[in-house]
């Protein structure tokens, strides 16, 4: 067991892998995002309509009277 610490240039070079994991993670996630986007918004749209529609049905049951 040793008590090395490291050194700088292995500090950068782990940060540089950091670097390079998160540009790949943010990379991915937009590929991702970019592929479902249609459906996003589709779903998102149909949601809205809904909600709409639910409170328009609740306000004209409740003020009957």
């Amino acid at each position: 067991m040793s008590n090395e610490t490291t050194g700088p240039v292995e500090r950068a070079i782990g940060m540089c892998f950091r670097v390079l994991l998160a540009v790949i993670a943010l990379y991915l996630s937009v590929a991702l995002i970019q592929s479902i986007w249609p459906w996003l918004l589709l779903m998102a749209g149909i949601a809205s309509i809904g909600g709409i529609i639910a409170v328009v049905v609740i306000r004209a049951t409740r003020n009957r009277w």
